[in-house]
């Protein structure tokens, strides 16, 4: 009788923002995971194609791999906080009143 090679599962997704280890033989350093164009969409709430035009134009923390957008959750969270602190780029808010 044959064995049967059993298929590894794959472990599920990181969260967002998660860090996983280098298995570098050289160094242990944690590497962060970067965030597809989708899911840092998701997270600004705005179409994944409005942010990729706006990594293009360098107004957003980036980096292109390939021909695929990648972000890192720890710099776009610099960057909310940085716009939302800043005085040049006021919040919009609607009122009520």
């Amino acid at each position: 009788m044959k064995e049967r090679h059993q298929h590894r599962r794959s472990s599920p997704a990181a969260p967002l923002g998660a860090k996983i280890q280098s298995r570098s033989a050289y160094a242990s350093h944690w590497v962060e995971v970067l965030l597809t164009s989708r899911e840092a969409a998701e997270i600004l709430k705005i179409h994944p194609k409005v942010l990729e035009r706006v990594a293009k134009r360098g107004e957003v923390p980036a980096l292109k791999v390939g021909k695929f957008w990648r972000y890192s959750s720890m710099a776009l969270d610099d960057w909310i906080h940085s716009r939302l602190e800043s005085s040049r780029q006021p919040c919009r808010m609607k009122t009520s009143f």
